[in-house]
């Protein structure tokens, strides 16, 4: 529902651009860089500093990345990233999730399990998801700390196309597989790298398990997290990786509001100090209200 909360935002902008007198001929081009440049704001100014901290986002925005640098024009998406640090949010998935005031808490599979119509009944509201004003405080998403909601370690066959008793049912095993088949460094290979100092195989905890090698990149994020940052957020390998890859990808775009206006900011009203996703959200849900 988060995509079409997206595709509201565009027809917004198009109504409001018309409304302001655009000529019809440029009114797409314009909507899209409008909504574009929101998401991209709303990636980099609030999602970025809740993901990899405060300091590090900062660090990034003001001097850009130290080791992503793609050309202009020519992003991509490192193995690190996409295989290994970008799959934190499995560890933040909760147990269970209430869409809206009248529905049920229920399990993200298979109850809300997508490449389906969404019954109207299952409609988020998306207050319950993320903090807006004059509303109960939302969800929080589980701590990052190396553990898996139990229904993602038994997915459902109708996602995986096999038996949950199956070993690859289980997302924790899918990741693990996924950045051994690429051939990703060790979360220590990585930190050593970066000049960070490693977890400590306590810290990791998989020598009780009899585990002796250095520790898969994903695992080494989840695990990061939770003795560098209480869970929270991501910690310096897991943050580095993340945070220069989307800052990345935003400056080798000719076209964002990065490259193209600097000082730019939202034009949408905001609650609090900046603009953030709950503002995108709260836009987005008037113009599907009309």
């Amino acid at each position: 529902q988060l995509p079409v909360a997206l595709l509201h935002l565009h027809n917004g902008r198009v109504e409001r651009l018309r409304a302001d007198g655009v000529a019809e001929a440029d009114l797409l081009d314009q909507a899209r860089r409008a909504a574009t440049w929101h998401y991209q704001w709303v990636l980099l100014r609030d999602f970025l500093p809740r993901v990899v901290g405060a300091e590090l986002a900062g660090e990034l925005l003001a001097d850009g990345p130290r080791h992503y640098r793609p050309a202009p024009g020519a992003a991509w998406i490192p193995l690190e990233f996409a295989d290994a640090a970008y799959r934190y949010g499995h560890g933040q998935i909760r147990d269970r999730y209430r869409v809206n005031r009248d529905a049920d808490p229920v399990p993200l599979f298979p109850d809300l399990l997508g490449f389906r119509p969404v019954p109207a009944a299952r409609t988020v509201d998306w207050s319950y998801l993320f903090d807006q004003p004059g509303r109960p405080p939302a969800q929080r998403a589980r701590r990052i700390d190396g553990r898996l909601a139990g229904y993602l370690i038994r997915l459902p066959q109708a996602l995986t196309g096999i038996a949950p008793e199956e070993d690859y049912g289980s997302l924790a095993v899918r990741d693990l597989q996924r950045g051994q088949g690429v051939g990703l460094p060790s979360g220590e290979a990585v930190a050593g790298r970066l000049g960070v100092a490693p977890l400590t195989a306590e810290e990791v905890g998989l020598a009780e398990a009899g585990w002796r090698q250095e520790t898969p990149l994903w695992f080494y994020v989840l695990k990061e997290a939770q003795h560098r940052c209480g869970g929270e957020r991501l910690g310096p390998v897991g943050g580095r990786i993340v945070g220069e890859v989307l800052v990345g990808i935003v400056d080798a775009d000719g076209e964002s509001c990065r490259a193209l206006d600097p000082a730019w900011r939202p034009s949408l009203p905001a609650a609090g100090a900046t603009f953030g996703l709950a503002d995108l959200l709260v836009f987005a849900s008037a113009v599907a209200g009309r």
